[in-house]
């Protein structure tokens, strides 16, 4: 493992400009940086505070497998990224047409008791 020390970084992954912190980087196994936190630095930690040493990589069935569903991790991200915005509803929404008829060429009487469905011949809509 590769260490360093990587100075300027500070809590949420945003550049501290007044107090210089040290982070702990190595480099894991599949060449993807790992940072710890260093003496008294403040830790990662999910929503409900269970310290992580990351949260950019997921948990996977093998090497190339699928994601897997215990990944409670990567499932509070993507909670957090759909809750973030909601859409407002649209009130006056696009919709689609279709122009022309519909005439039926057998019934289908034993299947359903729908008038259109069971008069042959008629033009719908007429």
């Amino acid at each position: 493992m590769n260490k360093s020390k990587v100075p300027g970084l500070s809590v949420k992954g945003k550049p501290s400009h007044s107090v210089q912190t040290e982070t702990t980087v190595s480099v894991g196994s599949g060449g993807e940086w790992h940072q710890a936190a260093t003496g008294d630095q403040l830790v990662l930690t999910t929503n409900q505070g269970l310290p992580i040493s990351d949260n950019q990589n997921s948990l996977k069935a093998n090497l190339k497998g699928t994601t897997l569903l215990e990944d409670f991790i990567l499932r509070e991200k993507i909670t957090h990224f759909d809750h973030e915005r909601i859409p407002e509803r649209i009130v006056h929404a696009r919709g689609t047409g279709a122009h022309g008829f519909f005439e039926l060429p057998q019934s289908l009487e034993k299947y359903t008791t729908a008038k259109v469905l069971t008069e042959v011949g008629e033009q719908t809509p007429q």
